[in-house]
Formats: structure tokens, sequence, C-alpha cells
């Protein structure tokens, strides 16, 4: 029985080819797929940086304070213990991994007496970690004074104090990892959604529907960007809502007998709040200029609000070019006494005119959340692109998928992998 099928039909040994090719992607979207392979690369490498970051912030958050308080027993018998079992898990740690290292046994494990040397092993390990444990009472308040001005430096006369200190740092790194998080997952095509139509729908009507939905995901998160900027500008960056009406919108209130209010337009509010962060960037300059004199001393032991004069204090305002951003009125009144130059000055920044310095960065750094929001809008677009260009497959089962599988048909070296002529090897 003859093969009477074409031999474009046929494989080049005579086998039967696929039923169908993959078709592939659109060439005018190539640059949008590698766009999208090195933004995912870029946010997951920013993910674990910020990760580290917050691990690392709570970390030293705990460890100074355990360092810094002092055991110390009440009249009433309460005692104050925190320092007093850090100190106990650290010397644990620290004389258990002595103990590990020096006990490591230096014979092959097939030696008869390779069993024998873990088991002293062990012993050492546990004898020396019981042992940590107990000499934590030896040095119970040691260091206690150094620690205490080392974080009381940080939380008080620092560039964290502008955000709140350690605690507030770590608060603003887990908004930031959220929301990195969900911008990698909308990449993938793992954000959460309702996919039980998506099952009923053929291959070629998904597309649409994915794309419909991902547009209107993207409405949502610029419209929710918007709305939470234009609370941070009124609320913290106190942009006033409304602005003075001009006379068109004033007479034309008098025509319908209602009250003439006019909304401060989107530009003025930008504007305002990039204005503001300009003056902060500037505060924030100034801090580090303290914290470059303050380091070193607190480091070696000083008393962080016991070394700068008022006259080094008013020499280092004076050369700090306030006025550019302040009245020269409120700047002098950052000035120490002249009567007074050997008084001490805390090393920390002071707002002209009498505002809030602490937690001043807050504000900034919440504006994060609507940028966020606004990545996570483009995000939905670019998938709408790639899934119109054919470099995105919709497939309902894409987010249950191992990420070696690469559901999107993406590369790992940024070029696109759906073509018509791997796909007829990989199914040959």
């Amino acid at each position: 029985m003859t093969d009477e099928r074409t031999p474009a039909a046929r494989g080049t040994d005579g086998a039967s080819a696929p039923a169908a090719a993959t078709p592939a992607p659109a060439a005018w979207a190539n640059p949008l797929a590698r766009l999208d392979t090195k933004w995912t690369r870029l946010e997951a490498r920013l993910a674990a940086a910020v990760l580290l970051s917050e691990i690392l912030a709570l970390c030293a958050w705990i460890s100074l304070k355990g360092l810094s308080a002092e055991y110390q027993v009440a009249s009433e018998g309460e005692k104050n213990i925190s320092g007093l079992v850090f100190r106990g898990l650290v010397g644990a740690i620290v004389l258990g991994l002595i103990a590990f290292r020096v006990t490591r046994p230096k014979m092959a494990e097939t030696e008869p007496r390779y069993a024998t040397a873990i088991v002293r092993q062990n012993v050492a390990v546990t004898s020396a970690v019981v042992v940590g444990l107990g000499c934590g009472r030896l040095w119970a308040n040691g260091g206690v004074e150094y620690f205490e001005n080392f974080l009381n430096w940080m939380q008080s006369a620092s560039l964290l104090m502008l955000i709140g200190g350690l605690r507030g740092v770590a608060t603003r790194l887990t908004l930031w990892l959220a929301l990195l998080g969900a911008s990698l997952a909308t990449a993938n095509g793992k954000h959460i959604n309702i996919d039980v139509v998506m099952r009923f729908l053929t291959p070629r009507m998904r597309v649409p529907v994915a794309v419909t939905g991902w547009v209107a995901a993207a409405v949502m998160c610029t419209a929710g960007a918007w709305g939470f900027f234009d609370h941070i500008a009124i609320a913290l960056f106190h942009v006033h809502p409304f602005t003075t009406c001009s006379a068109e919108e004033v007479a034309a209130a008098s025509v319908t007998r209602k009250p003439a209010i006019c909304p401060t337009p989107a530009g003025e509010k930008i504007g305002h709040v990039l204005h503001d962060m300009g003056t902060d960037w500037f505060v924030i300059r100034r801090q580090f200029s303290l914290d470059l004199r303050s380091f070193p001393r607190v480091v070696a032991g000083t008393k962080y609000n016991g070394y700068l004069t008022g006259a080094e204090w008013n020499t280092w305002v004076n050369e700090g070019d306030w006025t550019s951003h302040f009245p020269a009125e409120q700047v002098n009144g950052l000035l120490s006494p002249l009567d007074k130059p050997q008084e001490f000055h805390i090393p920390a920044v002071s707002i002209p005119g009498g505002q809030e310095v602490r937690g001043l960065l807050i504000k900034d750094a919440d504006l994060i959340f609507p940028f966020g929001l606004l990545m996570i809008a483009l995000r939905f677009i670019l998938r709408s692109l790639l899934a119109i260009s054919g470099h995105v497959q919709v497939d309902p089962d894409s987010a249950h998928k191992e990420e070696d599988e690469h559901p999107d048909g993406l590369r790992s070296d940024d070029e696109p992998a759906h073509s018509a002529e791997t796909a007829v090897e990989r199914e040959g």
C-alpha cells in the first residue's frame, strides 16, 4: 500500500508530520518580548535585594534592641531579661559553631572510627550550646551603654530617623516586595484570576477574552494609582484639593445657582509633590553629611549627642545653602546662640519653620504604592500585546506549570521560542 501524501506532509524518514504546527509569533513584537524578559529579570533581582535588605533591617533591629537592653531586677521582682536571652542565644550560636568546626571528622566516611567521631562531634556541639546559653549571664550587661548609644543614634539622629527608624524601613520594604511580587506574577500569568470561563472557550476565542480582561485590569490599576497618589498628595504633601475659580467658572456657577467649586488640576498636584520631593532630597543630603561625621565617632564609642558644638553646627548650617529652599529668616532660626558656642548640638537636621523632621520621608516612600500599581498596569498592557502577537500562549493551566516549562514561550536568552521550525522539531 503506497503513501499518496505529498512529501511536505511526510517527515524526512517517511513518518507522519504533525497535524498543525504552532504559528510563528509576529516579528513586530520581538522587541516587546525581549523587553518583557529583561524587565522580569530586573524585577526578580530587585525583589531578591529587597528581601535581603528587609531581613538585614529586622536582624539589625532585633540585635541592637537585645544588646542595648539592660538586665535588671525591679523592686517588685519583675525582670527585664530580653538582653539576657539574646546574649545567651548569641553565645550558644558562637560556641556551637566553634565546636562544630573544631570537632569535625577529618577521615573518610568508610573508616570504622567515623561513626564514633560523629557521636563525639554531636556531644561537643550540644555541650558548647548549653555552655553558651549559661554564659549569657556572665555578660548580661556587657556593651549595653555602647549599643544603646549606637541604637539611639540610628533611630534619632541618622538618615533612618527620616523614615521612622529600622522598623519604618522594614515596613516600606515589605510593601515594595509585595508590589514586586504582584508585578512578577502578572508577567508570568500567575496573577489572581477566575479562569472557569476560559476553560469552556476554544483556543482561538481565549486570546480576545483574556486581552479584554487584562486591559480592564490595567484600567483599574491606573485608576487606583491615581487615587492613591491623589490621597497622598492631599493628606501627606498638604496639597489643597481646591483652587481659586476663574471668572468664567464663577459666572457659570452663578447661572446654575450653585457654589463655584474648582478642584486643583492634576498638573498642579504633581508639580507640588515634585517640588516637595526636591526639598526632601536636599534634607537627605544634609543629613547624610552629618552622618559622615557621626558614624566614625559613634563606632568609636563617643556619645552621638556629645561631640558637635554649637559653633560647628552654625558653620554646617551656613555652608548648606538652606536659603535656596527655605526663607532666610527661618534658616536663621536654626542657628545656635552665639553666646553658647561650646554647647553640644544633636547631629540631626531640623526643618526651618518648625516642621517635624522624624518620619519626613514616609510620605515619599508611600509613593511606591501608586508607582507599583502603575507598573502592574503596564505589565497587563505588555502581556496583552504579547498575547495578540503570539509570543504568549493563553492557557488556563499555565499558572500551574513549573517555571522551567516556559509557558509563555520565551527563551532564557531573550529570544522567542515558538517558531514554525522549532515547533515541528519538538513535536516530530
